[in-house]
């Protein structure tokens, strides 16, 4: 395993200023942006598709800061009513180029319908009642999700790229459970969809991401560093459903940082030796989810907080 950061959390920064700042923390992979919710800042993905930029010129770029790509990411929302089309869009040329370029791997999240066929905004089902909640999830999976996702597996097993899905709220794929259930209706298609292990979600709906890798270690595809911390002045009254925008810290009952922030060094090794007995041995990818506008200062704190438990697995 090694570490790495999603990239996305330099927007503001040009590509080689991202990769010295990467060399300079011994960072040796990056997951890149590369359509729907990212902004792509540092894949020129019309000049890829193009051939205006060549294959060869854009991977010389990483190889300079012996940085490599493990990863691309294209979350959105294929799913969506209104939207759906060109999210759709955006992950074909996703997994092109990553066929391209040689990475295998492309992050993304599972996307979430709306609740009827007139509907225009997505609707998110986390209760068993009222009972029209079944009727929405019925519509959602028969109807909208399965036949999607089965046409994609297809495309990204010809173009031999495999899709690891962040478990995230307010998507159809939130949990292993949802997970399983989305495998179990296309069928033999665990080769092309696996996971994308991301900790924090799972800790402020209440699970432990390390009890996951355990119950699914074939499908780590893989893994997102990112921590919670929780606010219990604000929990303790609200619990953990918060709508609040994330930058306002204060107000929420918890909010997202970098590992070591809400977990000690314990949880995280534990995290550590659970992927390695799972037989992982990829990138991960430290994700910023920081307001200050100064990403550097976050990520060096992360690599110098989990660079000595991973020494123990390497």
């Amino acid at each position: 395993m090694h570490i790495g950061v999603f990239t996305d959390g330099f927007e503001r920064y040009g590509l080689t200023d991202m990769l010295m700042t990467c060399e300079q923390l011994g960072i040796r992979g990056v997951e890149l942006g590369c359509a729907n919710w990212s902004k792509a800042p540092h894949v020129p993905v019309e000049d890829l598709l193009s051939g205006a930029t060549s294959r060869e010129e854009y991977l010389d770029q990483f190889e300079r800061h012996g940085v490599q790509i493990d990863a691309l990411n294209c979350s959105g929302n294929i799913l969506h009513p209104i939207e759906g089309a060109a999210h759709r869009d955006g992950l074909s040329r996703t997994m092109s180029i990553a066929a391209m370029l040689g990475v295998n791997t492309v992050v993304t999240t599972s996307g979430l319908p709306g609740g009827s066929p007139t509907d225009r905004r997505p609707n998110w089902v986390t209760t068993h009642w009222p009972p029209e909640n079944h009727e929405i999830l019925a519509y959602q999976w028969d109807e909208v999700a399965i036949p999607v996702w089965r046409e994609i597996v297809e495309e990204a097993r010809a173009l031999g790229v495999r899709i690891a899905f962040e478990l995230h709220p307010t998507c159809l794929l939130y949990n292993l459970s949802t997970f399983e259930h989305l495998c179990e209706r296309i069928g033999d298609c665990k080769d092309v969809l696996g996971i994308n292990m991301d900790p924090s979600h799972l800790m402020w709906m209440g699970g432990d991401g390390r009890e996951l890798v355990r119950r699914a270690p074939e499908s780590i595809f893989h893994v997102h560093l990112k921590d919670v911390v929780f606010h219990e002045h604000q929990q303790l009254v609200d619990g953990n459903l918060d709508f609040r925008q994330g930058a306002n810290i204060s107000e929420r009952s918890w909010s997202f940082d970098v590992p070591g922030k809400g977990r000690d060094a314990e949880w995280w090794s534990l995290f550590l030796d659970t992927l390695k007995t799972a037989g992982y041995d990829g990138i991960l990818a430290v994700e910023l989810e920081d307001y200050t506008g100064y990403p550097k200062n976050p990520l060096r704190e992360a690599v110098e907080f989990i660079s000595p438990l991973l020494a123990d697995y390497q």
